[in-house]
């Protein structure tokens, strides 16, 4: 499954770049980093860091608003900050993602926002002792809230800064319905994953 994915993501770079010289669509690449929390799991603060890296396609609806659709690798998940009375806790969770998003752009900013489809890649849950029994188990789907805005250096050259929620649960757990982070919450109580994201985005030619 994991070398499906991966090839998976190894076509969608060859078809972006060759679609876009095709077709006169955009087309690029991008990669950064994350920093995560889980809400619910009684933790707080963005302590574990990670990496996402994707391609893109979009299409210019008008001469202000695109639509682009994604395909990324994403890490998530949570860690307990050392301390003397640490358990050492750390969660980290693997995504394919397939966000998409409309951009509306002004000048040098573009603000954009979307839903994405979270699909899990591998889970891992481990404390002071070791490797933990991942229960109860993560579900393999999970629908996301995205925000974000852009600042372009230029055509081809632009930053990312995103805001990263998930609407549906990622696995059962106490944590409260209701809204948080501007994302509405669908479905029953549970563990949602929070990222705040940064990345460095180049658009082909």
């Amino acid at each position: 499954m994991l070398y499906f994915k991966q090839s998976v993501l190894i076509l969608f770079f060859s078809f972006t770049a060759i679609y876009s010289q095709a077709q006169g669509f955009g087309g690029g690449i991008y990669g950064g980093l994350t920093s995560n929390q889980v809400d619910g799991d009684n933790l707080g603060g963005f302590d574990l860091t990670g990496f996402h890296f994707g391609a893109y396609t979009d299409w210019n609806l008008t001469d202000k608003l695109r639509l682009q659709g994604e395909l990324a690798f994403i890490m998530k998940g949570s860690r307990e900050p050392n301390s003397d009375t640490s358990n050492f806790y750390k969660l980290r969770l693997n995504y394919i993602e397939i966000p998409i998003l409309f951009y509306f752009r002004n000048k040098q900013l573009s603000y954009f926002g979307g839903p994405a489809l979270d699909i899990l890649v591998s889970a891992s849950e481990e404390d002071i002792s070791g490797p933990r029994v991942i229960f109860p188990e993560f579900y393999t789907f999970n629908l996301t809230g995205i925000i974000g805005v852009s600042y372009h250096f230029n055509e081809n050259w632009s930053l990312d800064f995103r805001t990263n929620y998930s609407i549906t649960p990622t696995r059962e757990g106490s944590a409260p319905t209701g809204s948080q982070f501007l994302f509405a919450r669908i479905g029953k109580a549970g563990q949602r994953n929070l990222t705040l994201s940064t990345a460095l985005l180049y658009t082909f030619d």
